[in-house]
């Protein structure tokens, strides 16, 4: 597949993503005022002073990739953008055709927050992970979760528990529901869950085992866009029998679809094997 028609059909899959995403949280959380963290958290705690979801979602996105712009660089902010852009647009669109949050909602009879919190998180866990696998962003606080993860070197999983944990705390107080506090810790648990399984394997992190031709590329584009640093061995082609080298990069989860395109881009003809990695320690993986 030419990297054109590569480019259109993982943006049509990130779209389809963002729009589950925004199904999910519409239908389901916002209904039932559900809050799992990040900007669709901040939102649903707005909405509760009658400030029109997609403004809030809006300002705050921009917001975020305001910041995200100026600490993080403009490849970062390019890659955020689509996202930023069309998260906050569908549920816009669905303001203004007049769709209530509560259309589906008031067709359960039975336990509706529960069946909200299982089927929003399926909805978002689903979208996120069609995103992050094919290499997207929603932006929001995805950004604050980056920048305390790549500047300083907070582990991801860290961030994002601080980050969405205070969100979810702000909810209990703004609402004062303690049910619809562990209904919505309960459903941050799922889709984390979910997004885990379906976007990236593995528990630790992966070493990349890189043969290439062209390991200063590699390095090179590894560190800008990954900030981890590289190895790198001497190595022979054991049927060409051509001088390479062997680059070798640990990184965590969540990094390995960004990193996998990294490389396709810095050479198409590079072989990559990965290994799971029980433990890493040093810089960007413990505080040490």
């Amino acid at each position: 597949m030419s990297k054109r028609k590569t480019f259109i059909v993982e943006h049509l899959v990130i779209l389809l993503g963002i729009i589950l995403l925004n199904f999910g949280f519409y239908f389901f959380l916002l209904a039932n005022n559900l809050v799992t963290g990040g900007v669709l958290g901040i939102a649903t705690i707005l909405a509760k002073f009658k400030i029109k979801t997609s403004y809030s979602m809006f300002a705050f996105n921009a917001l975020f990739f305001i910041i995200g712009l100026i600490v993080l660089g403009k490849e970062y902010a390019a890659k955020t953008l689509f996202g930023t852009i069309v998260s906050p647009l569908i549920v816009f669109i669905l303001e203004i055709l007049d769709v209530s949050p509560n259309l589906i909602i008031n067709q359960l009879t039975e336990a509706p927050i529960l069946i909200s919190a299982i089927l929003g998180s399926v909805c978002i866990g689903v979208g996120l992970g069609f995103i992050f696998r094919n290499g997207g962003s929603t932006g929001g606080v995805d950004i604050i979760q980056n920048i305390l993860n790549q500047k300083l070197h907070i582990d991801y999983v860290t961030a994002f528990f601080l980050t969405d944990g205070i969100i979810v705390l702000l909810g209990l107080i703004a609402f004062r529901n303690i049910e619809l506090f562990l209904y919505s810790i309960g459903a941050v648990l799922l889709f984390s869950l979910i997004i885990d399984n379906l976007s990236i394997a593995g528990r630790a992190g992966h070493t990349l085992f890189i043969v290439t031709e062209k390991a200063d590329e590699v390095k090179t584009a590894i560190f800008k866009k990954v900030d981890r640093g590289t190895t790198i061995l001497n190595a022979k082609g054991g049927y060409s029998e051509r001088d390479k080298k062997l680059v070798i990069c640990v990184i965590h989860k969540k990094e390995l679809n960004l990193t996998r395109h990294v490389i396709q881009n810095a050479d198409p003809e590079a072989f990559t094997f990965i290994a799971q990695t029980k433990e890493a320690v040093g810089r960007g993986f413990s505080h040490e």
